[in-house]
């Protein structure tokens, strides 16, 4: 399993070659999402360390807001990834990549782990609830189905 902001850092470092600018947070955050659900997907396991919160606009990864919210953008994030997790997340960005924020937000709001952290939470609400891994691979196999049609 790799650490979660060495991932971040690959992402974030892959996006501006693939994009040629940096990549805003929400993106981040939901591409993170989607690539810890395309690892539970392909490999039946979690691709990082990092815990998912139900917030408002979607999953967040808590240590990914901190290296925004004080734009130290990974520097402490040393360590490379391996050369599978480098085409996981290739993968990622070229199925997600080129979509906007808001619509990757929207496509988070999709899935059955983001809605059960969100149960009872008013729609303007962050909230507080982690999504479980269990909520996370039940996403994953909905995806993997609905690929396969």
């Amino acid at each position: 399993m790799e650490k979660t902001m060495c991932v971040a850092k690959a992402l974030y470092d892959m996006y501006y070659m693939q994009f040629g600018v940096y990549m805003d947070e929400m993106k981040m955050h939901k591409l993170m999402y989607f690539s810890q659900r395309e690892s539970l997907m392909c490999y039946n396991q979690p691709l990082f360390d990092g815990t998912f919160y139900g917030w408002k606009y979607g999953p967040v990864l808590k240590e990914v807001r901190r290296e925004y919210k004080f734009e130290t953008f990974f520097v402490s994030a040393v360590e490379g990834v391996s050369e599978t997790t480098q085409k996981l997340l290739k993968r990622v960005l070229d199925r997600y990549g080129s979509l906007s924020s808001w619509k990757l937000s929207s496509l988070s709001h999709e899935e059955f782990s983001w809605k059960k952290a969100r149960a009872g939470l008013a729609s303007g609400e962050d909230g507080d609830v982690a999504l479980s891994l269990d909520a996370m691979k039940v996403d994953a196999t909905k995806e993997l189905v609905a690929r396969e049609r």
